[in-house]
């Protein structure tokens, strides 16, 4: 199994277990949604490229993150990986974040036309941007979706079930202290 199936897999189980908690949009606005986080990969470029510009608002978006997200909303227009397109290795396709979002406004724009090659360009364009370790970058935010949307009761069993790392804060809080205590820091600092 290559990487792509891999993430694709990985998308699918977790929309099947989140789904009574955030639902899986309709492949037309799962494309809608993937050009809205392709647009915010070049806002969070902008921001780091540009500092000096004036911006109407303080976002701190990491570039990574977002085209995570867009490749998890272009994963989710499709419900079956084709064994056809299984041997394509996204490291064939590299690309900027320009071509990216070009390449996902065809996409939306050929909406009614949905040929599964054209998505595996764009998500091999997305796996090969500098920096980018797609798979582990898309167990990050969905946990992080879980950990939104998903009752406490249930995050850990979603988690568990979809193959992803998700630390609880009481765990997150009993690590730190482990930590600290092997620093020989006895108490926490005030905050």
């Amino acid at each position: 199994m290559n990487e792509l199936q891999e993430c694709h897999e990985l998308v699918w189980a977790f929309r099947k277990e989140i789904e009574p908690y955030w639902a899986t949009p309709d492949p037309l606005n799962s494309l809608r949604y993937a050009f809205c986080e392709a647009a915010e990969a070049m806002d969070a470029w902008l921001r780091a490229e540009r500092p000096e510009d004036s911006r109407n608002n303080e976002r701190q978006n990491n570039v990574l993150d977002e085209l995570a997200d867009c490749a998890i909303m272009l994963l989710t227009v499709i419900p079956g990986l084709n064994s056809l397109y299984s041997h394509y290795e996204m490291d064939d396709y590299t690309g900027n974040l320009h071509s990216i979002c070009f390449h996902v406004s065809r996409l939306l724009n050929d909406a009614n036309d949905i040929v599964y090659f054209k998505f595996v360009t764009v998500i091999s364009l997305i796996a090969n941007y500098p920096g980018m370790e797609l798979k582990q970058r898309i167990q990050g935010r969905l946990e992080r979706i879980v950990k939104k949307h998903a009752p406490l009761d249930k995050q850990k069993i979603i988690c568990e079930k979809v193959g992803i790392i998700c630390l609880l804060a009481e765990e997150i809080k009993e690590l730190r202290k482990q930590h600290l205590t092997n620093l020989g820091i006895a108490n926490e600092p005030p905050m």
